[in-house]
């Protein structure tokens, strides 16, 4: 899986700074992408990447505030005049149905594909087996969620010695015992398990909408392999970001550090911030949490 990072400011664009949107490019089992909020002219940025729109499967919205969603209308239509026949799903809090139909019927707007929209609760809200995403509530001055994308655990490789070594010889069956717990050979119960060179862990993933520090953090958050939260002020504002619904970058970093994620990305940074400020705002995380990265409009990292 990758990450890419369409839109990095908050509130507002800058020169070099889209509002906010983020990409999460997955390989397996196809090739799809999922966006995480969609900001006025989020289709530009897609247009200035490698993304191809019409492979966006899912979009997750954080929140229904002006810069997370004024993009969303204008790709739902460049999708269709795309002739995209894919099914796409959205996600977001109560009133992103009542947004997304009124906003297609005023602006008398054609969709030639299927679309599914999901208003949502805290808790898991999609599972195909392979990945699943759980939603958990934000301290924001609207109703907003954070999102946590799980890769499954999957199986490790065959131990083929062990198995020749008990007789079980390579063949059609190899592919049974990798699939299956247990499986029936020759009129006995095989545990496939112990065939098996441990588990891969799956990746662990959590993208934070707008956000005041919250008492109690979801408990995968532990140990995760990326956290990715905003930062919209230097720390010296915090009673005025914490106000507002917001985090400063001192706050995210101490986050990250209470609970050992092996990677931060501070993102959502206010307009107001030019490139020497932006330096020292990620000075600022690193003497606390030192692996944090500031994101930065098409910014790319792997996961």
């Amino acid at each position: 899986m990758w990450i890419k990072f369409l839109g990095t400011s908050a509130g507002c664009p800058t020169l070099k700074r889209n509002v906010t949107s983020i990409a999460l490019i997955i390989n397996n089992p196809n090739y799809e992408i999922w966006l995480f909020d969609c900001g006025e002219a989020t289709q530009h940025q897609i247009l200035k990447s490698y993304i191809k729109i019409t492979k966006i499967r899912k979009i997750f919205i954080t929140h229904l505030h002006a810069d997370h969603v004024l993009g969303l209308i204008g790709l739902l239509t460049t999708i269709s005049i795309n002739k995209s026949n894919n099914k796409l799903e959205i996600y977001g809090c109560k009133g992103i149905k009542k947004y997304i139909n009124y906003s297609l019927k005023f602006t008398n707007s054609y969709i030639s594909y299927p679309i599914k929209i999901h208003e949502i609760k805290q808790g898991e809200i999609f599972n195909n087996g392979i990945l699943k995403v759980k939603c958990f509530s934000l301290c924001h001055n609207i109703e907003c969620y954070g999102y946590y994308i799980k890769e499954l655990d999957k199986k490790g490789s065959l131990n083929v010695d062990k198995l020749i070594f008990d007789g079980i010889m390579p063949g059609p069956i190899y592919k049974r015992i990798k699939n299956n717990n247990n499986i029936m050979l020759n009129g006995k119960k095989i545990n496939c398990n112990k065939y098996i060179n441990g588990i891969i862990k799956g990746k662990k993933i959590f993208i934070f909408g707008d956000t005041s520090p919250i008492k109690v953090y979801n408990r995968n958050l532990f140990k995760s392999d990326l956290l990715i939260h905003e930062a919209t002020l230097h720390h010296k504002y915090y009673d005025i970001a914490n106000l507002r619904g917001h985090s400063t970058n001192i706050q995210a970093a101490y986050i990250a550090k209470k609970y050992c994620v092996k990677k931060l990305i501070i993102t959502h940074l206010s307009a107001r911030y030019n490139y020497k400020d932006l330096k020292n705002i990620l000075l600022n995380c690193i003497k606390i949490f030192p692996n944090t990265f500031i994101a930065y409009d098409f910014y790319t990292v792997k996961v």
